[in-house]
């Protein structure tokens, strides 16, 4: 109703939540997804939207397809599904990345690692492994966190940067292979850590970009072909 009025009045319409956004030390919500659509998710999305083109062929995600399908649709032949533990009904392949495996080198036109790296301590050796199981010419899709809450439950150990995701990428793709960009501002980075939600705020708020407050860190990395 909020997005009718908008488009109705022509002019802004102020949440309930907005209007509580700086009273109080407690966030408005404890938990992502609570009040609505996570804010951080609507950029991952966008991301993933501008490279559907590269989301085809045989395809790997981790703990779900969550997104594969989704972007991919018929483009995608085989989706696998990635799993650092046994006994989940939807793993295809069973393996820890961070350590020797049994994951044939070549694999995948695409891997899709979203919200992955910031939990995992040899987050190097990840992004080795990730890049010997690409097909050459195949494509690393990656977002992370940079501002943004942490929970205690899932063991966070990271926040990236822009520089510091391009260096790590890098190391083993070649810098010429990696883009990498943060999105989102100073108002919404702090509604995310509030407990706001997307419906919180304006199109034109969500959709301004000022690096000095990205809310997550999202990068394109292309395995050479030559290698």
């Amino acid at each position: 109703m909020r997005k009718m009025a908008r488009r109705l009045l022509g002019k802004s319409i102020v949440s309930p939540a907005r209007l509580r956004f700086a009273t109080g030390v407690r966030p408005l919500s404890s938990r992502w997804g609570e009040r609505g659509k996570i804010i951080h998710r609507y950029y991952l999305e966008q991301f993933l939207q501008e490279f559907s083109s590269d989301i085809q062929g045989r395809c790997l995600e981790f703990q779900e397809d969550s997104y594969t399908s989704r972007f991919g649709g018929g483009k995608v032949g085989r989706i696998d599904i990635l799993h650092r533990e046994p006994g989940r009904s939807n793993s295809t392949i069973v393996a820890d990345l961070t350590t020797d495996n049994d994951v044939p080198s070549d694999s995948f036109d695409c891997i899709i690692c979203t919200y992955v790296l910031h939990v995992v301590f040899e987050k190097e050796r990840m992004v080795s492994d990730l890049y010997r199981i690409l097909k050459p010419g195949g494509v690393l899709l990656v977002c992370v966190p940079d501002i943004t809450v942490c929970y205690p439950e899932h063991h966070e150990l990271w926040r990236f940067s822009v520089k510091g995701m391009d260096c790590l990428l890098s190391r083993s793709f070649g810098q010429d292979n990696v883009e990498a960009r943060n999105y989102g501002n100073s108002l919404v980075a702090a509604g995310e850590i509030r407990g706001l939600a997307t419906d919180d705020f304006t199109q034109s708020e969500l959709d301004y970009h000022d690096p000095r407050y990205g809310l997550l860190v999202c990068a394109r990395a292309v395995k050479p072909v030559d290698k």
